[in-house]
């Protein structure tokens, strides 16, 4: 049986540090699925605002997630979650494979420490949006 992991936290609280990390321990069954990178493959672009751009991320990321969980991949998809809805949508793609379904917690990451490590690796997020993030799914 097959597993879909999903991180949930906000930037900078090291979903993609631990993804990686998992996928190495055993390449030849486990993979990565990420909204950021599917972003840069189809549209050349790491951030968007466009809903049909958004839409097409979102079609070839759960395609690509259903597919390798039937194929006998485990499967970490180490994007944000903290929107119920979404995770839900996870746990539903997960039951609809019959594959198991965890999720990697880590919204316990303090703001401060995620913004430091936004710094650290170019502010590819930006410290507003991550204390805006934290507000808005995990201080409330």
């Amino acid at each position: 049986m097959s597993l879909l992991v999903v991180t949930r936290g906000i930037p900078g609280c090291g979903k993609t540090t631990r993804a990686r990390s998992w996928v190495s321990e055993d390449p030849r069954h486990r993979a990565r699925v990420n909204r950021d990178d599917l972003r840069v493959m189809l549209h050349s672009m790491r951030q968007s605002k466009i809903d049909e751009c958004e839409n097409a991320v979102t079609i070839s990321q759960y395609a690509m997630i259903r597919d390798l969980l039937l194929d006998g991949y485990d499967i970490v998809s180490d994007n944000t979650y903290l929107d119920d809805d979404i995770l839900y949508d996870a746990r539903c793609v997960a039951e609809d494979t019959e594959s198991r379904f965890e999720v990697w917690d880590m919204r316990d990451v303090p703001p401060e420490i995620c913004i430091q490590r936004d710094a650290d690796r170019g502010c590819l997020v930006g410290s507003e949006v991550i204390l805006d993030m934290h507000q808005r799914h995990i201080a409330k």
